[in-house]
Parts: C-alpha cells; structure tokens; sequence
C-alpha cells in the first residue's frame, strides 16, 4: 500500500508537471491579434488562416478582435494588450515619433482611404475644401489625408475638421461637406441611394500610402523571432486563399461572424479590395524599402516628422541576406589553393637549388603533383611576364580537349581565347595583379579544341621581382570549374524564369521592372507597361483540358518573343496573365506594338492531337511613364485598369489607360 502511495503520487506529479508544461507552450503560442474595425471582407485574409488551419499549421492559436474607436491597433499593441494588429499609415507615422513598431506585410499596396463629397456641391479638389466641413478620425490615423491637406498648402486651420461619426448619413444630410471613407465601403451605399459623389484621392496628389499593415512591436520581433515569421506566413497564406475564394470568406462572414452588410455589399468589397491589392500581379504583402521612405519624407515635407529619422529596424525582412553555403566552400577551396600554391612554389625553389643532386627526387615529385592535379581536376602555370610565355602541366591541355604535344601556350593565345564577355573583367583582374605583386583570382570562359566554352578558375601569385620592383614571374593554378558553374547558372536561371513558358516568372520581372523604372526616371527616358490577359482561358481548359492550356500559354510566349524586340522583358505574372516591359517607347509607339502583338497572337493556332487546331484572343492594357509617377506600382495599377476596360468593353482589344 505504502509503495502504491508513492509511486501513485509520482505518477500524479509527473502527469500535473506535463500538463502544466504543454499549457505553457500553449499559452506562449497564443495571440491577439487587433483588426482595425468591425468584421468585413477588408480582413478576409485573417478569417481564411484561422478557419482553414493556417495559424493551426504553425503551432498558433490566434484571437481576433474587431476593432472600434476605443480599440485601435497601434495603442493595443503598445499596451501589450495585442502581439499583432492591423493598421494604417499610422504605424509609420508613430514609428517616426519613436514608438517601436516592425511593419510585417502591406496588405494593401494602395490606401483605399479617400475623402467623399456630395456631386452637387461643387467640392471637387483638396482646395475647395477650404473652409467646409470636413469629418476625420485623428491626426495619426488619418495621416495620408493630412500629408494630402499640407503638401497642396491647405492647413487644418483653414478646415472646420469634425471627428469622425462614422455615419455616413452626415454626408448626405449635408451635416458636413466632406466625409472619410473607404473605397472598399461607403461609395457602395451612395451608389445604392443613386447618390451621386465625388471622390478626393491623396493618390492623385501623390501621396500614394500603403495601407492595411500587419505589424508587431520590436519586442516580440525580439523576444519571439520565430513566432513572429510564423504568424506572418500563416497570415500570408491566408490572404491568398481568401483572393482566390472569396465566395467562401463571404459566406463565412455572413454565417459565423454576422456582419450587418449584404451578400452584395462583401462583393463589392472584395472586388474593389483586388484593385488595392494586386494578388495576381504583386505578391501579397509586398513592401518596397523606397516606398517606405518616400512615406517618411512625405511626413517630413508636410512637418509631421522631422528630418532625422531612420527606418533601421522597421520594415521586417522574412529573407535576410546571408552568404550561400557554397560561398564558403568557395573560400575554403582558395584558401586550400592559396596554400598549395605556396608551398609548391616553395617545393619548386628547393628542387631548383637541389636540381642536380636530386634528379630522381624530383620526377618522383612531379609525377605524385600530377597525379593529384589530375584527381583535383587542376593544372599549373608558369608565366614569364616580360616574353608572354606560358609553361604549363599537361593536365591543361586535357582540360581543353587537346594533346599535350599539339597544345601552344602563350599569354596571347590565352587573350584571344578568352570568351569576349570576360575578357575585360579578366585582364582588369590579370593587369591588377601584375601591378600590385598579389595573387590574382579569376573566373571565365575558355575556348576548347571543339570550339565550345569551358568555365575555369584561375588563381596565380607572383614569385620573383625584378630590380625595379617590377614583376617577373607568375605561378598558380588553373582549375576546370565547368560543372559547378553550369549548374549555379541553371540554378539561378530556374530561379528567375516560368518553368512552363520560358519567360520571366514573376518575382524576376518585378524586379526587372523597377531596375528599368529607376533609370527612365533617372534620365528622364519614356518607358511603358503592356498588361495582357488571354480571353476566356477558363474555356480553353474546360473544353480541351490543362495540358491544351498550357500549349496556349507556351504558344502566347512564343509569339511574344518573335513579335517584340530582345530589350523588352515578357513575364507571366499569374496564370494566364502577362506583362510585358518596353523600354525606350513612348505611348503611341507603345500602343502600336500591343495591337501589332495582338493580331499576331489573333493569327497564331494551336494544333491540337485530335482535330483541327485552336484559336485564342487577348486582351491588352497599355500606360506610359509620367512625370508625376512615384514608382512602378502606379504604372502597374494604371495598365492593369486599362486591362479591364478592355476585358469589359468587349475583349480582344487594346485600351491605353488616360495618361
């Protein structure tokens, strides 16, 4: 009984011991999370991860909590009382007074914050605003609307600024002249009314925000790195369900979360949601360093900041950049070379003294060095500087393709075999190295016997030097590189184009694109975007099956290719979409190419294994770079716009967007 009594208890002890450790666990994954307002389509992405687990995968259990007026995201992330919000420029704006917030993801590449207006008040630009009405929440949670305000020389003392009702019901009952909204929200209810509005964007006066953040404090980024990169993950995850089945969310919506708004009204959320958003064309929580900036600095010029501030910290990165594993491996390699150049440099001057008292040492010597030049895929060299020749190992005549007896080697023939895209990095490298006396490495392209290139690597050091320090002598090793280079080059080529259809893939156009848009607004150079979108593709799969799509898709990419020059870059940036980049053209020259690509697409024919072949349409949206332009994504938005004029206006036709 006494032993029972004690085991039992152990038992007892070791099973509250377990449980209380599985409820710390449990309870350290456990987060709230603010949203910014009460439940609608605007938070989808968050509804989508909590109910199809995405939050589950990670080892989270995540709260949501509808946001009103006394629970906002930035004071309930402050307080503790929240890990994790949503928010709007104002997490940028409190960031740059000091409050320790990380931006995680901007959900919204566009703020959908606007200021309404009655059409028959004649209140059309930020200017008539002066002396009207005007509802807003607060200075830090309106902080676009203020930027807009003081950037066209409009100061709130000239406004009659009234806090935000959020009754729209002011606006038209004329309580107030001008009223915050969401594109998303409120122009939904005008339209039903047939009220007719107008619409004050701070985008059209370049104060072009990010909106909907997901954002931390520094301490959890700290204290919870890996917690931190798992919620944004699964949140990220999320919000692309939720584009991709938007039905779904607003039937959960309607079903758990009781949302007062209409089955019609989430529609037309969601689908004024896609426009700020850009799930087919931008990846979902998408944030530019330089979109950031150009948010502080707009804060500065309107004095809402001051002009010393630092983004260190703030914009999260789920990528740091660290040194590829092989970089190492490299540096090891040449420090393994460096070293076996040394010492056979060292051998070779020992056996030079010693020549003729050690003879057999010697070919003993030499033959072992072979042998190992040869399983290490290497050979030596032995330049003389002043006469340009070459000794070399006869491993390197091998590696070329040639028999060591027929193989010349000079310091010509190496310059004129070099590939012509090498050359000038090579004898930059070459020069440097003869001039400083230190080692010289080198990696290029060699022409073989066969004519065909080979990847080398060259390391040489120079050993003797003449009366007036100039150098005489270089030693070193030239190692056949060919396989790993091929495969690092395919790696990286894998990496940046579309598996199916050759092109750009998105990531890699995208990047592409704000390389070209940085250097035609640098120099002041026309650039425009073609936006394309095959007609009816559902249809072509449906009818004729995936595989037939994918001949259309590959079929389109072909075309393109032929019809447009070598410096335009095509990528496929969502599944049957398309951008296409063209530097150096202007919007009517812009507008030439696209027709001219669409009747070449309209001629072009799949042949199909049984029966005649297929036809396919596209249609193309086409936008120039303006002046007034901030950075890609407005171009992006422009043409996919003139995208869907095309699309609903008939298809199968070009629409340049209104410049």
């Amino acid at each position: 009984m006494k032993f029972f009594s004690v085991y039992g208890f152990a038992f007892i002890f070791l099973g509250w011991f377990t449980s209380a450790i599985a409820g710390t666990a449990q309870q350290e994954n456990l987060i709230d999370l603010q949203l910014r307002w009460h439940h609608q389509f605007q938070f989808a992405g968050y509804y989508a991860a909590v109910e199809k687990g995405f939050y589950q995968e990670e080892g989270l259990t995540v709260r949501l909590h509808a946001g009103d007026p006394a629970h906002q995201p930035v004071p309930e992330v402050l307080s503790g009382r929240a890990q994790y919000a949503e928010g709007n420029s104002e997490v940028l704006y409190q960031r740059l007074q000091g409050k320790p917030l990380v931006a995680l993801a901007a959900i919204f590449q566009h703020s959908p914050s606007v200021l309404l207006t009655l059409k028959d008040s004649g209140i059309n630009s930020v200017q008539d605003l002066i002396g009207k009405k005007v509802m807003l929440m607060n200075v830090t949670e309106d902080a676009d609307f203020l930027s807009m305000f003081l950037s066209e020389g409009v100061s709130l003392s000239q406004l009659h600024v009234l806090p935000s009702s959020y009754d729209l019901n002011d606006l038209t009952s004329g309580k107030v002249d001008a009223f915050n909204s969401y594109l998303t929200n409120e122009p939904y209810f005008l339209t039903q009314r047939k009220i007719a509005y107008n619409v004050i964007d701070p985008s059209n006066y370049r104060i072009d925000f990010y909106s909907d953040i997901l954002f931390t404090s520094e301490a959890e980024l700290r204290d919870n790195p890996k917690r931190v990169a798992a919620l944004r993950r699964a949140t990220l995850k999320g919000w692309r369900y939720a584009m991709d089945h938007p039905n779904e969310i607003i039937d959960l919506l309607i079903n758990k979360y009781h949302v007062e708004k209409t089955r019609e009204h989430l529609e037309f959320e969601a689908a004024e949601m896609r426009k700020l958003i850009f799930p087919d064309l931008v990846e979902i929580g998408h944030m530019n360093p330089g979109r950031w900036q150009h948010m502080a600095d707009t804060f500065v010029k309107v004095g809402l900041s001051k002009a010393d501030y630092s983004l260190d910290g703030f914009i999260y990165d789920p990528t740091p950049r660290h040194l590829p594993d092989w970089v190492l491996d490299i540096l090891v390699a040449v420090a393994t070379v460096l070293i076996a150049v040394s010492f056979f440099t060292y051998y070779l001057q020992r056996l030079n003294r010693h020549l003729a008292s050690a003879q057999n040492t010697l070919g003993k010597s030499e033959e072992r060095l072979r042998l190992a030049l040869s399983a290490a895929n290497q050979a030596w060299f032995d330049l003389t500087v002043p006469t340009g020749e070459v000794s070399i190992s006869p491993e390197f005549p091998k590696m070329l393709g040639y028999d060591p007896d027929e193989f010349h080697a000079s310091l010509q023939d190496w310059q004129d075999n070099l590939h012509p895209d090498d050359k000038e990095a090579v004898l930059t490298v070459f020069r440097e190295g003869l001039r400083s006396g230190g080692p010289a490495t080198m990696e290029y392209r060699r022409r073989k016997k066969d004519g065909g290139w080979i990847w080398l690597s060259s390391i040489g050091k120079i050993t003797e030097w003449g009366p007036q320090h100039q150098p005489l002598r270089m030693i070193g090793i030239h190692t056949n590189i060919n396989d790993r280079k091929l495969l690092e080059l395919e790696l990286e080529r894998q990496a940046h184009i579309d598996y199916l259809t050759g092109v750009c893939n998105r990531g890699h156009f995208m990047e592409k694109a704000e390389q070209e848009f940085s250097r035609a607004a640098r120099y002041g150079n026309p650039l425009s975007i073609l936006m394309l979108d095959i007609d009816f593709f559902k249809q072509v799969n449906d009818s004729h099956g995936h595989k037939v799509g994918d001949f259309v898709l590959k079929k389109l990419a072909e075309v393109c290719k032929k019809t447009l020059r070598e410096v335009d870059v095509i990528g496929r940036v969502g599944g049957e979409e398309f951008a296409i980049l063209l530097p150096e053209t202007d919007t009517e020259k812009s507008a030439e190419v696209a027709e001219r690509l669409r009747q070449d697409i309209a001629n072009a024919n799949v042949p199909l294994e049984d029966g005649l072949p297929i036809n396919f349409t596209v249609s193309i949206g086409v936008t120039s770079l303006l002046s007034k332009d901030e950075n890609m994504d407005v171009l992006l938005n422009r043409s996919d716009k003139a995208l869907y004029e095309a699309k609903n206006s008939g298809r199968n036709k070009v629409c340049v967007a209104m410049q």
